[in-house]
């Protein structure tokens, strides 16, 4: 496991996502892969408000008990009802809000690394920078990053913090993997491809990767065993060139195609990039981490 150091926290490069735990991912299973994660060096535990309801902060609540001090705790805050997504909940009520039910779901003192889920581009920057600085101050939180933010948004953001003495968003966390989308199947999502991609590389910005293995495409197309929305997303001729160099790669390293595929995603990028992995089963982690 490779580690890197950012804001003063020696955090592993690979981060260990959350989603679908309590419904696609039963407690047994969760704690499993908790385990295994942190047996293999990892250090970075990423769930959100959103997700399952809570339970899945709730499964990493109940698993951290005397572990808290070995990990770093990352959660997701402020996303809009999924009734209504252009109803914006960031605002300094909304935010201290899931912050204070994270808190007291995961049963820890501060967020290591807190995460607005979402933006909403008619909000000025300022109050937002203002009440995540008051979230800091109250120790609720020690960092906070910004998902599913442009570039250029995040830069705002952070040149009014510079110009008010304020902390700024420490990291951004996108969609970014090796495959070439062939859709937009949710225009709240940003991806980093294209000119995107470009700011990041020349600024150096770190980014918290999401979605890092494509929902395990690669994998899933090796044994032909792709979901209908998979081939929908993400099943064209740039991905499968993709996916042929990968496996060329993996075979002259010895190496599974899930770990070359999150090599060369880190490879390929001139910033520091913290991949985000959500395996459903200890099987699937193992290929990731390219253990035996």
């Amino acid at each position: 496991m490779n580690y890197i150091n950012l804001a003063g926290m020696n955090l592993s490069q690979i981060v260990l996502g959350t989603d679908g735990y309590s419904e696609r991912i039963d407690k047994k299973t969760a704690f499993e892969i908790m385990n295994l994660y942190i047996e293999n060096g990892g250090n970075v535990i990423d769930t959100a408000r959103l997700y399952c309801n809570g339970m899945s902060e709730a499964f990493v609540g109940e698993f951290i008990k005397g572990k808290r001090h070995k990990l770093y705790i990352s959660t997701k805050c402020s996303h809009p009802p999924l009734s209504d997504m252009s109803h914006s909940r960031l605002n300094e009520e909304d935010i201290e809000s899931d912050i204070d039910k994270s808190l007291k779901t995961i049963g820890i003192d501060y967020i290591d690394i807190v995460w607005l889920h979402r933006d909403d581009i008619t909000k000025p920057v300022a109050p937002i920078i203002d009440a995540l600085n008051k979230m800091v101050k109250k120790g609720k939180v020690r960092h906070f990053g910004a998902s599913n933010w442009r570039f250029d948004r995040i830069s705002e953001a952070n040149e009014y913090a510079i110009k008010t003495g304020q902390l700024g968003f420490t990291a951004s966390q996108p969609l970014y993997n090796m495959a070439i989308r062939s859709k937009v199947w949710d225009d709240t999502l940003v991806c980093i491809e294209g000119k995107e991609k470009q700011k990041y590389d020349k600024t150096h910005f770190p980014v918290f990767a999401f979605s890092s293995q494509a929902k395990g495409f690669f994998e899933k197309y090796a044994t032909n065993s792709l979901s209908p929305k998979a081939i929908d997303r993400y099943l064209n001729d740039n991905t499968i060139t993709i996916y042929e160099q990968i496996c060329k790669r993996a075979k002259e390293e010895n190496t599974t195609i899930s770990a070359t595929a999150l090599n060369m995603l880190i490879e390929q990028s001139d910033f520091d990039v913290f991949p985000i992995i959500g395996p459903s089963n200890v099987s699937q982690l193992k290929s990731t981490l390219n253990i035996k």
